[in-house]
């Protein structure tokens, strides 16, 4: 009898992994994979904590981005896009390499953690920078180079809907008011609307890249300061059913 009961166990263990598996793959299939702004990009790094370059790159895709950073949201959908198109101009090869790079970025979980996981810039070497003034913007630059580019976007109109119920939801907050699971429904699809833009639209028409000739980079840590991801973590979510009757 414990046997089976171990089995049935096992059983039900596998048919919840499959299930999120399958949510998962069918979540990125929708919204990411064939979308021309979402191709990996290759970079290059060291084989160990005192060793030389790896011969060979190694693809990186915003997918293990987002299972590293814990969900795929518009803020790691805009660093992705803007660092996947600039970073790549640092190199001659195009490869991104990880151990030659400094970036200064807004203090923001996902633009942060997007630059570090994709240049291999940290704040605890001060290759990582903070400066909340550049908004989505990134500020990328080689080492050893001295290359430097600034790219941004060209329009932020489509972002205006998102920007404007993130604002309501902080007041709320603010006013120690309750946060509604409708509130977070509206937006979060806010934000796929704009994820699906950034992936989509032409990056020429997207993204503004443009060289900073001269550039002398500052390591700054005055912006630190605390998470607004996990904020409305406990707030209850509304089973589509009863979404439908609403």
């Amino acid at each position: 009898m414990r046997r089976v009961g171990m089995l049935l166990t096992l059983a039900v263990i596998s048919a919840c992994a499959a299930e999120h598996l399958n949510i998962d793959d069918a979540f990125y299939e929708k919204t990411v994979k064939n979308a021309p702004n979402a191709k990996p990009v290759m970079v290059r790094d060291t084989d160990s904590a005192l060793g030389r370059y790896n011969r060979f790159p190694k693809k990186l895709d915003i997918k293990t981005l987002a299972r590293s950073h814990g969900h795929l949201c518009d803020g790691l959908v805009l660093a992705y896009v803007e660092l996947s198109h600039v970073l790549p101009k640092l190199f001659d090869d195009g490869v991104i390499d990880r151990t030659d790079i400094r970036v200064v970025a807004k203090n923001s979980p996902c633009l942060v953690d997007t630059s570090a996981l994709m240049s291999g810039a940290r704040i605890n070497h001060k290759t990582l920078s903070l400066d909340n003034s550049l908004g989505g913007a990134f500020i990328v630059q080689c080492i050893s180079t001295g290359k430097t580019y600034k790219v941004s976007l060209r329009d932020k109109a489509f972002l205006k809907a998102l920007k404007h119920k993130e604002e309501e939801i902080k007041a709320k907050q603010k006013a120690q008011r309750k946060v509604t699971p409708e509130d977070i429904d509206e937006v979060e699809k806010l934000a796929f609307e704009a994820m699906k833009h950034m992936l989509y639209t032409d990056p020429k028409k997207l993204l503004k890249i443009e060289e900073l000739k001269g550039y002398q980079y500052h390591f700054n840590i005055d912006d630190i300061g605390s998470r607004s991801d996990v904020l409305n973590r406990n707030v209850e979510r509304i089973a589509p059913e009863k979404r439908s009757r609403k």
